[in-house]
């Protein structure tokens, strides 16, 4: 993995990507997809809580929003143009090439080829990944992609790896994804970029490097590619580096089908997981503290924080271009919680499309 000579972030990342200073990261090959970084372990928190407080299973839901995200990730940002036609020509093991290597950008995993036949079967070994049905349908969805049949699907635990199998089966393209949950997530990629006007970068732009232009803050985390994981460099919390509109999907299909709006319990469980994690961090002073996740929000691609203020009992922020409301407000409401000890009173508001204002205060 080839760095920046100045800062030592991954060159790939300024290749594919684009921060453009406001609050936003989009791929430069599809720029109708909008990606953030985040904990690795808040889709398992997220779904586990879905169910046990609702009774549901999510699972299936999270197999379809991934199988769908996978065609249309495909699609437009590894296999696009050309490359549709030929990959189903390629060696399997020159397409999975690609794709091990965007694992490791992304931080979901480490993959290993262990075995394939062309057109009939591939076996992997996937080390330590982020979520594994996650990584485990999205490779389906790839095979099924290249090779344009159906696949059965199976893994076993070895240690603390997994061996995936996917076997393809007889041709059937018009099969291989719900059309109705590939809609779904479409509809959450254009929900992300709100209509495409974003409010455009003010004064703060993420100090950028000279080199590489990645917002500094970055170098708070570590892409350690000998595991396939990116790590804080202070306390070794994981995170990754993913499509914004996969998890919008997901929520939107189970909103579907329980006819039920899931952001406030959203935003709830977000909290939780926020005040949750940060439990045993030495928080010197509040200024640190929310200048630290003004930092983070702008190159972590969650919005621009235009104006805050602060003090004893009371957060004010407004924040352009803001990335999920439930997910960003449950954010700052559990960093504001574990600063004040106490449980926060929420408002927000959207003063216009993409601005939001939110102002939380203790009871």
């Amino acid at each position: 993995m080839r760095r920046c000579d100045i800062c030592g972030l991954p060159r790939k990342l300024s290749q594919r990507y684009l921060w453009p200073g406001n609050g936003v990261i989009l791929a430069r090959r599809d720029p109708g997809m909008r990606m953030v970084i985040f904990e690795a372990d808040y889709y398992s928190y997220v779904w586990s809580e879905l169910e046990r407080r609702l009774g549901i299973n999510a699972a299936d839901a999270m197999i379809r929003g991934q199988q769908a995200a996978t065609l249309d990730y495909l699609q437009n940002h590894l296999i696009y143009g050309w490359r549709r036609t030929a990959v189903r020509y390629l060696p399997t093991r020159a397409v999975f090439d690609t794709v091990m290597k965007e694992m490791t950008l992304l931080g979901f995993c480490r993959m290993e080829l262990l075995a394939h036949r062309w057109r009939k079967f591939i076996v992997l070994k996937v080390s330590s990944p982020f979520d594994i049905i996650s990584i485990a349908w999205g490779a389906k969805g790839l095979l099924e992609y290249a090779a344009g049949k159906k696949s059965e699907l199976s893994w076993r635990k070895e240690g603390e790896d997994y061996v995936l199998t996917i076997v393809l089966t007889a041709r059937d393209d018009a099969a291989a994804v719900d059309e109705k949950a590939l809609e779904i997530m479409r509809e959450a990629k254009r929900e992300l970029l709100m209509g495409g006007e974003f409010i455009p970068p003010g004064e703060e732009r993420g100090d950028p490097c000279p080199s590489c232009a990645l917002p500094r803050a970055l170098t708070e985390l570590e892409w350690v590619e000998e595991e396939g994981v990116i790590r804080r460099r202070d306390s070794g919390r994981r995170y990754i580096f993913s499509t914004g509109h996969i998890f919008i999907g997901v929520v939107r299909d189970l909103e579907r089908r329980l006819g039920m709006d899931l952001e406030p319990l959203i935003m709830e469980i977000t909290k939780e997981f926020h005040l949750r994690d940060l439990r045993g961090i030495n928080i010197r002073t509040r200024h640190g503290a929310y200048r630290a996740a003004v930092r983070y929000l702008l190159a972590g691609g969650f919005g621009n924080v235009l104006e805050y203020s602060y003090g004893e009992g009371h957060l004010e922020m407004t924040v352009a271009n803001p990335f999920y409301i439930p997910r960003l407000v449950g954010r700052m409401a559990g960093l504001f919680e574990f600063l004040e000890g106490e449980e926060a009173r929420i408002d927000y508001r959207m003063l216009e499309p993409q601005v939001l204002r939110m102002e939380l205060r203790t009871e």
